[in-house]
Order: C-alpha cells, then sequence, then structure tokens
C-alpha cells in the first residue's frame, strides 16, 4: 500500500474516531427524548424547507451508515415519522444505498486484500457462489436478516462486487426493510410514551415478516430452479 492511501485511510479513522467520540460523549442528544423535545421546531422547518430536509435527513443517514453508528435503524423509524410511510422508506432506501456504497468503495479500494485474506479465504465456498449467483447472493445477503448491514457491505467490497449491480441491488434489497421500519415510524410516538424498547420484536408481526419471508420466498425458489434447469 502506498502511502498516499496510508494517509488517507489515517484521515479516515481520525474522522471516525472523532464522530463515535462526540456521540458517547453526548448520548442523551441521540435519544428520543430529545427528539420529541424539538418536534415542533423540526416540523415546522420541514413545512418552510421541504426539499431541502429531505436533502439534509438522506445526507445525514448516508454519513451514519458509512460511519456504522447505532441508531440507522431509529432515523429510519423517524423518517416515517415525519415523512410519512412511503416518502420516509424512500428517504431511507436512498440515503442507505449511498451510505453503503460509500462503505463498499472505500473498502473496496483500501482493504480488499485484507478482506480477502481475513475473512473470505476462511469461507471460500462464498466466493464460489457469489462467482456463479453474483445478483442472487447480493438481493439475497440484503432481504435475510441476520449479518450487520456495515458487514454485508465489507463482504460484497471483497468479493469485488460490481458497483453499479451493488448499487441496484442495494437498492433493491434495503425496500421491504425501510418501509417497514417507515411503518413502525408512524407509531414511534406511541412507542416513546409508551417506553417500548426498541428490538426485532417491534416488527416480528405478521404484517411486516410476511412480505420478507414471500420476497425471500421467491428469491431461494428460483435459485432452486435455477439449478434445476442447469443439471
Amino acid at each position: 500500500m502506498n502511502l498516499s492511501k496510508k494517509l488517507l485511510i489515517f484521515f479516515l479513522f481520525i474522522i471516525i474516531a472523532i464522530l463515535w467520540t462526540i456521540y458517547f460523549l453526548n448520548k442523551d442528544f441521540f435519544k428520543l427524548q430529545t427528539f420529541f423535545s424539538n418536534l415542533e421546531i423540526i416540523q415546522n422547518f420541514i413545512l418552510q424547507n421541504f426539499l431541502i430536509s429531505i436533502f439534509i435527513v438522506i445526507l445525514s443517514y448516508s454519513f451514519l451508515i458509512m460511519c456504522n453508528f447505532p441508531f440507522a435503524s431509529l432515523l429510519s423509524m423517524i423518517n416515517g415519522f415525519l415523512f410519512g410511510t412511503w416518502l420516509g422508506g424512500a428517504i431511507s432506501i436512498v440515503g442507505g444505498t449511498i451510505g453503503a456504497l460509500g462503505v463498499f468503495l472505500i473498502a473496496k479500494f483500501f482493504f480488499l486484500d485484507f478482506i480477502k485474506r481475513k475473512f473470505l479465504n476462511k469461507y471460500s465456498y462464498i466466493e464460489n457462489y457469489f462467482n456463479k449467483n453474483d445478483l442472487e447472493l447480493m438481493i439475497l445477503i440484503r432481504i435475510v436478516p441476520g449479518t450487520p448491514f456495515f458487514l454485508q457491505n465489507l463482504i460484497l467490497a471483497g468479493l469485488g462486487a460490481n458497483n453499479k449491480k451493488f448499487f441496484y441491488t442495494t437498492l433493491i434489497g434495503l425496500a421491504p426493510w425501510s418501509f417497514i421500519f417507515g411503518s413502525i415510524g408512524q407509531g414511534l410516538e406511541e412507542i416513546f410514551v409508551n417506553e417500548t424498547e426498541l428490538s426485532f420484536s417491534l416488527i416480528a408481526q405478521p404484517e411486516y415478516l410476511i412480505p420478507i419471508g414471500f420476497i425471500a420466498f421467491l428469491i431461494i425458489m428460483i435459485i432452486l430452479f435455477k439449478k434445476k434447469f442447469k443439471k
């Protein structure tokens, strides 16, 4: 790795370290209580600056994804609360895709060899499957829960995924979750008042899991039938 790359990596780590330090020193600012105590100001700003507000939220969301901040899903719900399920979900999709693409490109440019050496070499079957079914794996890894979003981007970077395919499959794969979190966000104030803990149980409801399960089922069936026809 040449000197310019090392300097860029150092600069990126410094920025991320500063942001995480600010977060840990000001955790109270990032709580729902702070959001609802300033809700009237936020809503008035959105009414007066609608398009600018959307741009700010998309930029903030993508930046949080790039820095792997822990409350991106909460911001998805806030998007649904402020902008409605569909527009809020669309904002989360765009912001999430931009942030994921940022992580992907940085990892692909700076850490490709490191990811391959430390992770993919141990799981060569993933790379073999990817080489034969790249689009299927890229969509499936987004829709099926389990692998952290940040790690998904690193894995796909290590696999050397095509940039355009990564972008489009991320847009598609984020859609179900973004609209679900946006829908949950419609009841965010009730969640806050009742002090409901934000966890996977909030989306472990039939009306949310059935659409995701159906999409995952379709993808799995496509994979199985594709293999059957190849024989």
